[in-house]
């Protein structure tokens, strides 16, 4: 389901992708690849099992689709 209103590109929501195995240490290795780092990040790092990594970024890198993560304020629509 592509979200209403967003018509630039393959947007979808990606609220339910935070809560799979994989998903932070996706997050949190391209957050950390800058190259400043001796050694190559691992999802194990994180308490992660690779191959939950590897399947998730195949979703989280889809050109066909792109998750987006709504973020709801208590006071109106959120970001």
């Amino acid at each position: 389901m592509l979200i209403k209103g967003y018509d630039v590109g393959p947007l979808v929501p990606g609220e339910s992708l935070l809560l799979h195995p994989g998903f932070w240490s996706n997050y949190l290795l391209v957050m950390g690849s800058d190259g400043g780092c001796a050694e190559r990040p691992v999802p194990e790092w994180f308490g992660e099992d690779g191959a939950d990594a590897d399947a998730l970024s195949e979703v989280l890198f889809d050109p066909e689709h792109w998750p987006a993560f709504r973020v709801p304020a208590e006071d109106g629509p959120g970001a």
